[in-house]
């Protein structure tokens, strides 16, 4: 059955609707490309917008301000994300999978079911939460997910991420202390002189590589 062309769109955005929310991002990657061009190098300042399901693969966003933005099933596969900031950004269901992300900061980030697979996060800083999140195979070398014992409060700042996957990590020197990482998986993670000194491992699976 065919549908004259302004019924069909609101069909598809009610079946969209019901389905899963429609996304679509505030900037073409065409645009980002553009603004990357303009800045010759220079870190891009990315914050505030609506990035939702953008394809930002491969690009190079080092330094990159994502402060408060949306990227809720952005695809950033591959990218050049160094030192970027994520500071209360939406990532959930992002694809970060072998991504750059050395000394990124992901503080107060909604993180779930995102995608590190594979990625670099050397001496990254995760303060996020969120449930199934994936760093199957990431380098979390010096990585830090955990409380600062020497700078907290009544309540610690640390990662909040039940059903995390870290199967085949490289969690060396990282620090998971007062982390929750309730159901996680570290089948064959590697932790040599990872700290995890009062983290919430309730059910996690700890076959690990020492």
């Amino acid at each position: 059955m065919s549908f004259p062309l302004g019924l069909s769109v609101i069909l598809a955005c009610v079946l969209c609707l019901v389905d899963k929310p429609c996304l679509a991002s505030e900037l073409t990657r065409a645009e980002i490309e553009q603004r990357l061009a303009q800045n010759k190098g220079a870190a891009v300042d990315l914050s505030n917008l609506d990035l939702s399901g953008a394809d930002l693969s491969g690009l190079d966003l080092h330094g990159a301000d994502f402060f408060s933005s949306k990227l809720a099933g952005a695809k950033l596969r591959g990218a050049h994300l160094a030192s970027a900031n994520f500071t209360r950004s939406d990532v959930q269901n992002a694809d970060f999978s072998d991504a750059d992300l050395r000394g990124a900061t992901l503080y107060a980030a909604l993180l779930d079911g995102a995608d590190f697979s594979g990625a670099d996060m050397t001496r990254a800083r995760i303060i996020g939460g969120g449930r199934g999140v994936k760093f199957t195979k990431a380098k979390l070398i010096d990585a830090d997910l955990g409380a600062d014992p020497a700078n907290q409060g009544m309540v610690p700042v640390r990662a909040e991420l039940a059903e995390a996957i870290f199967d085949g990590a490289d969690l060396t020197r990282a620090n998971l202390t007062h982390a929750v990482l309730t159901s996680a998986s570290f089948t064959g993670a590697i932790v040599t002189g990872a700290r995890f000194d009062y983290a919430v491992l309730d059910g996690s699976n700890l076959t690990l590589t020492r």
